[in-house]
């Protein structure tokens, strides 16, 4: 049976979330279907990714903000996109808008819209803060590990005191592979 499930979340836990959740009460989510949760939009939202696999056709999910869905405009859109796909209706509380609605579909198509932009500006700072680097003759891509002189003492102590690669990897705190390539010659030199 379809039911509506509310989202609720604060960035800080000493945020509250009480006109939350008088909204999405006030909005017809019956309170034991709101899910609430207390973390940055940036970092993993467990509870949020739990309650969008619960989400079947016909159920709704009514969030207070837009930005609610994702941590950005593409991660909302991608967000509303799949729900859309499985036919999970979505309703934003702030702006009034129901996404089967000519309104809502006007929100989303305008959010789909800053989400290309977005990703499109995001792809342009990388580009040029990259051509920036090179020009400044920096060196772009996986860092050196070990130094000229800490592969040859690598070498040493493979072949003189016989200590496994992961004995070496331990003393110059990298990994067994950056010690196996150190210690066969594979690797190019740090400093």
């Amino acid at each position: 049976m379809p039911a509506a499930w509310g989202y609720a979340r604060v960035s800080r836990e000493d945020q509250q979330l009480a006109l939350r959740l008088d909204t999405l009460q006030a909005a017809g989510v019956p309170a034991t279907n709101i899910v609430q949760e207390k973390e940055s939009g940036v970092r993993q939202r467990p509870v949020f990714d739990a309650l969008l696999r619960k989400l079947s056709t016909g159920d709704s999910l009514v969030a207070w903000k837009v930005d609610r869905l994702g941590r950005d405009a593409l991660a909302a859109l991608a967000a509303a996109r799949d729900l859309d796909a499985r036919g999970v209706r979505i309703v934003i509380t702030t702006l009034g808008v129901d996404s089967p609605t000519p309104a809502g579909r006007v929100v989303f198509g305008v959010l789909a819209q800053l989400a290309g932009f977005e990703r499109a500006t995001l792809i342009e700072r990388t580009h040029a803060g990259l051509a920036a680097a090179r020009k400044r003759g920096t060196h772009l891509g996986r860092r050196f590990r070990l130094t000229t002189r800490q592969q040859k003492e690598a070498r040493r102590m493979r072949s003189n005191e016989g200590k496994t690669y992961a004995q070496i990897a331990a003393l110059f705190r990298v990994s067994r592979s950056v010690a196996w390539r150190a210690v066969n010659g594979s690797v190019r030199s740090g400093a």
